[in-house]
């Protein structure tokens, strides 16, 4: 008799032991901060001067078609040479915007900012050379962007270097995502070709982790 209450007694602390680390392992489970998408691209293409585009969406983690991008929410940034929009505003539809995060490391970003997003509006693009200079029209973008891409000129020609800044653009369907515009060539060498990477929020919330 003696002896079935020891063992009795080993199973009960056998029992709470389990389940007490069980509790605890639980405890240490971090909660999932959302589906996070990450991307590191070169645009397929290096665009026209005027209104050539080249549309990107975020959900789909790839370039897309937008015959008519003021109605259309599958886009949410797009490139002319070194123009940017963003779908809301003047641009499109959507509850785009963006705001510059500054010369930072990309890492650094954790978490979008809930306001302070500017919308796209009027800006002017260059439409032509010509023999006498440049021709400017009339387009949309976002103007935080200006200065993403800097021409420089040297006596082999222009050089293009990005300004390394990040920038969190809020979505057509108004998430988030943080952009690092990393350069302006093609793997070849040819200039023109926005070069990509971001980190993009596909759940709730505003967290880059």
């Amino acid at each position: 008799m003696k002896n079935f209450k020891l063992v009795f007694i080993a199973l009960i602390s056998l029992v709470m032991v389990s389940t007490s680390c069980t509790k605890d392992e639980d405890e240490q489970v971090a909660p999932q901060s959302g589906d996070l998408k990450t991307g590191d691209v070169i645009l397929s293409r290096k665009t026209d001067y005027g209104n050539d585009w080249i549309y990107y969406s975020f959900t789909e983690g790839k370039e897309v078609d937008s015959t008519d991008h003021t109605t259309s929410l599958t886009w949410d940034i797009a490139f002319n040479r070194y123009n940017v929009r963003t779908n809301g505003g003047e641009s499109g539809n959507g509850e785009g915007g963006a705001y510059d995060a500054g010369e930072v490391d990309f890492s650094s970003v954790l978490e979008a900012n809930d306001s302070g997003y500017t919308v796209d509006d009027t800006i002017q693009i260059v439409e032509a050379f010509t023999g006498q200079g440049v021709d400017f029209m009339t387009s949309t973008g976002n103007d935080i962007f200006k200065g993403c891409i800097e021409m420089q000129h040297g006596n082999q020609g222009p050089s293009y270097e990005a300004n390394d800044h990040v920038y969190v653009v809020k979505t057509a369907n108004g998430k988030y995502a943080k952009v690092w515009i990393k350069g302006y060539y093609s793997e070849d060498g040819t200039s023109g070709f926005i070069n990509m990477k971001y980190a993009y929020q596909a759940g709730d919330g505003r967290r880059f982790e």
